[in-house]
């Protein structure tokens, strides 16, 4: 999506990209952490 944008409108849109990105990295790290979180305790519950 090439058009004549300011300086500004292009630091904006670089600086929602981030924040895009981190919030979907926060997404996936919570989903697996989650996934994780319950292997370990079927893995506990089968043993005890």
């Amino acid at each position: 999506m090439e058009y004549s944008a300011n300086a500004t409108v292009k630091q904006a849109m670089l600086r929602a990209h981030e924040e895009r990105g981190q919030v979907l990295r926060a997404i996936w790290a919570s989903i697996f952490v989650s996934r994780r979180a319950k292997i370990l305790r079927t893995e506990i519950s089968r043993w005890a």
